[in-house]
């Protein structure tokens, strides 16, 4: 019995340090990932010369998560732009969460509250949508033949984020979308993290996107 309490308190040990390198993982995978950025506006929506503008951000994801919601900031104005009607309440906004090669995994709506608006707009996914370590895109688009402005970083705030970059599409939400490589937007992708694969399906199909 004596011989055997070596190895009963090296396994003791062993365990407190696998117990301890989890709890510090856990620790790593946040509840929110963010870019909080100031800077100008850029297009959203109908232009002038017909192109129809998407905009969006890369993020990248440390620990498989659920995927609970998204924020941009947009500008409704309520007055025309260079002769393209604003946005109104009730105009629809769509949000795409994408895997870095561009397949569509998820999406979510939301709708402009008010004629004039100037916030936060979330996008809440479906419940339990759960995906593996990776870097994934949130591409924003509308279809309304309407004009708006997304917020997005420039000047000495441009690089607020290290895990992504913005994109943008001038034909909506089939692209091509074009990396910035140089500033970001503000966002918030809110998650809940270290969530264990098995238990969603959603996982086991992407993962099969890369077998």
């Amino acid at each position: 019995m004596l011989k055997s309490l070596p190895l009963r308190i090296f396994l003791l040990a062993l365990l407190i340090i696998l117990m301890g390198s989890f709890s510090a993982m856990a620790d790593d995978c946040p509840d929110l990932i963010e870019g909080e950025c100031a800077g100008g506006t850029a297009w959203f929506g109908l232009r002038h010369d017909g192109a129809v503008v998407a905009q969006g951000q890369t993020v990248t994801l440390i620990c498989d998560s659920a995927v609970l919601s998204a924020e941009f900031m947009f500008v409704v104005s309520g007055n025309p732009n260079a002769g393209v009607p604003s946005m109104v309440a009730g105009d629809e906004i769509h949000l795409v969460l994408a895997d870095a090669d561009g397949n569509h995994l998820t999406s979510a709506t939301a709708a402009i509250p008010t004629d004039v608006f100037d916030d936060w707009l979330e996008f809440i996914f479906p419940e339990n949508f759960v995906v593996p370590v990776g870097q994934y895109k949130l591409l924003a688009y509308t279809t309304v033949e309407r004009q708006c402005s997304f917020r997005f970083a420039y000047g000495d705030g441009a690089d607020c984020y290290d895990g992504g970059n913005r994109v943008v599409s001038v034909n909506g939400i089939e692209g091509p979308w074009g990396d910035s490589g140089v500033n970001d937007t503000p966002f918030r992708l809110h998650i809940l993290g270290d969530i264990l694969p098995n238990e969603s399906h959603t996982w086991d199909s992407i993962k099969g996107m890369y077998r």
